[in-house]
C-alpha cells in the first residue's frame, strides 16, 4: 500500500506539500520529503533508521534520495542512520524550508493557497518534466517541453497568464 501510494503521489497533477513536525525516521522520512514542495519545523529530524532495525529502505528512498542529496549522501543515510536537524536537511536539500515550529501551520496554508492559485496544468507538466528527466535523454526531454509547453499555452490558463502577463495583471486561473 505504502509503494501504491508513492507512486500515486509522484504520477498525480496535483502537487504534493509535504510538511515534516517531529521525527521523520523510516516510511516517514521517505513520505516526508517525497513532496514536490517540503516544509520542515525547525525541530523536526530526518534518519533513515531502517539497518538499525535490520532492514532496507523502502517507500522510494533508493529512488529519491540520490536524486535529492547524491550517491555518497544517500549511503550515508542509509548505511550509518545519520540523523540530520532540519537545518541539514535544507542544506542537503532534503526540504523546500524550514519554518519555526509554531508557525508550521500558517506557513503551510500559506503555501498551499499560493499553489492553488497557480495554473494547474503547468503544475502537472512541471511535475511530469521532472520525473522523466533522468530517464529521457537530452532531446527526448526536449520534445516533452515542447509537447507541455503548447498544451499548456493553448489551455485556458495558458491563454489567460499570457494574457495577464501582456496586460501587466496577475492572472486569475481556473
Amino acid at each position: 500500500d505504502l509503494h501504491r501510494a508513492m507512486s500515486t503521489f509522484a504520477r498525480m497533477d496535483a502537487v504534493l506539500i509535504t510538511a515534516v513536525n517531529g521525527v521523520a525516521a523510516g516510511a516517514g522520512f521517505s513520505l516526508g520529503v517525497s513532496g514536490d514542495l517540503v516544509l520542515a519545523a525547525e525541530s523536526a529530524s530526518f534518519t533513515m533508521a531502517y539497518t538499525k532495525a535490520g532492514l532496507s529502505p523502502d517507500g522510494g528512498a533508493s529512488y529519491v534520495l540520490p536524486r535529492l542529496v547524491g550517491l555518497r549522501r544517500a549511503q550515508d543515510l542509509m548505511i550509518t542512520n545519520r540523523v540530520l536537524k532540519a537545518s541539514e536537511a535544507l542544506a542537503w536539500g532534503l526540504v523546500t524550508e524550514v519554518v519555526p515550529d509554531a508557525e508550521l501551520p500558517q506557513w503551510l496554508e500559506a503555501l498551499a493557497a499560493k499553489v492553488a492559485a497557480g495554473a494547474r496544468g503547468s503544475n502537472s507538466a512541471v511535475k511530469k518534466l521532472l520525473l522523466s528527466t533522468y530517464s529521457a535523454g537530452y532531446e527526448a526531454q526536449l520534445e516533452h517541453e515542447a509537447r507541455h509547453i503548447a498544451g499548456n499555452a493553448s489551455s485556458p490558463d495558458g491563454r489567460e497568464g499570457i494574457a495577464a502577463f501582456l496586460g501587466k495583471r496577475a492572472p486569475e486561473f481556473s
